[in-house]
């Protein structure tokens, strides 16, 4: 399972890059940018208000969130650890950052505070957006940033802010999609009571925790009956990982 998720990730990844190539040479009129679903959340407001598409977002954007929102509704945040390129690369990094040493734990109330971030992220990007009419965002974006080749309002400021985001994640398992995320922030929305999950089978459970190990959202998924925690990304890490098959598995 875990290699087709890989497959899936490259894929998108590769579709991203391509274009990201093509527009840069002029090939093209579509960008990363032009697959962006958060571009649609930050004009959202401005949408309703207008009835027009705003700055550089389309049809095509709202219909990669409808899309995704679908997905989430359905198989939780699955787009994060399945589709998202900038969570790939997030897994990559934490992937081998955890090779070396393991994560150590930051306590409760750390975490908290530091899962709130990508709320108030959320809440600032789209009231900016709103008011002045623009993605104000775009520049200090790291998923433009990375995948844009240089893009027109990336500056020094933009590698700067990427390359931060990334460092989180030596220190918090998946830190910039747990932690600063503003779009996963939004999902977060429509992903607690989704229709289908993972659930674990407490009388074929043998407790061995293999399913906790490998979590990459930190979940005590040894500790549930059903998975219905918001950072849950059906990246099905667990269920590959059990030691006594069967004893998870997804359902409705």
């Amino acid at each position: 399972m875990q290699a087709v998720r890989l497959i899936f990730q490259l894929f998108f990844l590769e579709i991203i890059l391509y274009h990201a190539v093509l527009f840069s040479l002029g090939e093209s009129y579509k960008n990363c940018e032009s697959y962006c679903p958060f571009g649609a959340v930050e004009t959202l407001a401005l949408f309703v208000k207008s009835h027009k598409f705003p700055c550089a977002v389309n049809e095509f954007n709202y219909s990669i969130l409808i899309g995704v929102l679908l997905i989430t509704v359905l198989f939780k945040r699955a787009f994060c650890s399945w589709v998202c390129p900038l969570g790939a690369v997030n897994e990559l990094i934490t992937r081998v950052r955890a090779y070396f040493s393991r994560y150590a734990p930051l306590g409760e109330p750390v975490m908290k505070f530091m899962y709130g971030i990508k709320y108030a992220l959320l809440a600032v990007i789209v009231c900016a957006t709103y008011y002045n009419y623009d993605l104000v965002f775009r520049p200090y974006c790291p998923y433009f940033t990375a995948f844009g080749l240089h893009g027109h309002t990336t500056v020094v400021l933009s590698y700067f802010i990427l390359a931060n985001a990334l460092l989180a994640t030596f220190f918090i398992k998946m830190g910039f999609c747990r932690t600063l995320c503003p779009f996963g922030a939004f999902l977060n929305f429509f992903n607690t009571k989704t229709v289908c999950k993972i659930y674990r089978d407490e009388t074929a459970c043998d407790g061995c925790r293999l399913c906790d190990s490998v979590c990459l959202s930190e979940i005590k998924v040894s500790q549930s009956v059903k998975i219905e925690s918001r950072d849950c990304t059906m990246c099905l890490s667990c269920v590959s990982a059990c030691g006594k098959k069967g004893s998870l598995k997804i359902g409705i």
